[in-house]
Formats: C-alpha cells, structure tokens, sequence
C-alpha cells in the first residue's frame, strides 16, 4: 500500500521538476529580459504563488534550472582516467555554454548579478559551488586512486580549472576550443599528477 505521506512529496518534486523545464523553455523562446515569474505560471498553468513559494526571484529558479540541465546533462564520468574524463565534461560544457538555453541565460544572470549582490549570492551558492563542488570530488577520487599526488588540497585547483574557461568564455573573445582545454589540462597534471601514475612507458626514473 502506498504510503499516504510521500503522496505529497512526489506531487511536489514532479511539480518542481516541470516548472524547472518549463523555465528554460521559454527562456529559451523569449530569453532572459523577457522572462517572469508571472509567465513561467502561465506556461505551467499554475498560480504564481506556487512559483514563489519555491523560488523567491526569476535569478534563482533560473539557476535551478540550469543547475538541473547540468547536473544531470555534463557531470562527470568517472573511467578510472581523471585527464580524459576532465577534458570530455570541460569539451561538453563548453559547447553547452556556446547555445540556448544555457549560454544566453547564463550570461544574462552573470551581467545581472554584477549590480544586485542578492543574484550574485544566489549564482554563487546555486550554481557556482555546485561546479567546482563536482570537480572536486573527481579530481579528489584521483587522489584517492594515486593518479594526482596526495600531499596537495586540490580546492583551490578545482577553482582554478572551472574558473578559466568561464573567464575566458564569459570576458573575452579568445575561443574556448579544445587546445585551450590540453593547455589548461597539461598545466594541471603537471602540477599535481602523480609521477607513479603518468609516467611514460619505458621511461627510467631518475
């Protein structure tokens, strides 16, 4: 017999999971400036209510929404390859970030959240974090495995790697293509690759 309390819950995830796709939709046909709470209701035909109870402005249901495509589109494998598994989600994410819905919503909350500290806040802590957090924990289960050296906090790394190719997305017009991606990933496994791990075959230990 179903269990009468969880009822309730399903309703409300299957609810929010649609009011998330719905919301990048349309902002997909109307993009950002022309998205609002009170459209996102219509399209899902519910009460803006329902929508505010969840979401408290058009920035965070927004990033909810991306952060739904990404954690469920461009996370990161895991092949037992840490290189190879970070330049197939880095390779993934960027063509993700160069057409809708992502690219052109992701960069009307990065212009918005530059004047309003509460957009800014909410980038950081819903979308952000949940990126460098999944990093991380890759390049973490690396060091677990030996493939990245295990005297070093890979924190600031995982920063670094995802800050990159969003600065160079987001505030310049040098491309984001696959051999600034090697670059990046060279630069990285040079610095905290293992040397038991990436050493070539036949080579002598010095």
């Amino acid at each position: 017999m179903p269990n009468e309390s969880s009822e309730p819950r399903r309703r409300g995830a299957v609810r929010t999971e649609a009011l998330l796709q719905v919301t990048l939709d349309l902002a997909g046909e109307v993009g950002y400036a022309g998205l609002s709470i009170e459209a996102i209701a219509r399209r899902a035909e519910v009460g803006k209510h329902t929508v505010y109870r969840r979401w408290p402005t058009k920035a965070a249901l927004l990033l909810d929404a991306l952060h739904r495509v990404w954690a469920a589109d461009l996370d990161y494998r895991d092949t037992g390859d840490v290189h190879a598994d970070l330049r197939e989600q880095f390779v993934r994410s960027v063509a993700a970030l160069v057409r809708p819905p992502i690219g052109p919503v992701y960069r009307a909350v990065i212009a918005e959240a530059q004047s309003d500290p509460a957009a800014r806040a909410t980038l950081d802590e819903r979308f952000l974090r949940g990126v460098e957090r999944s990093t991380l924990q890759r390049i973490t289960r690396a060091q677990d495995t030996g493939e990245l050296r295990a005297d070093v906090d890979l924190a600031l790394a995982a920063e670094v790697l995802c800050g990159s190719l969003y600065y160079r997305h987001l505030l310049t017009d040098r491309p984001v293509d696959e051999t600034a991606i090697d670059g990046l990933l060279d630069m990285f496994m040079a610095a905290y690759g293992s040397r038991a791990r990436t050493r070539r075959p036949g080579e002598v230990c010095g």
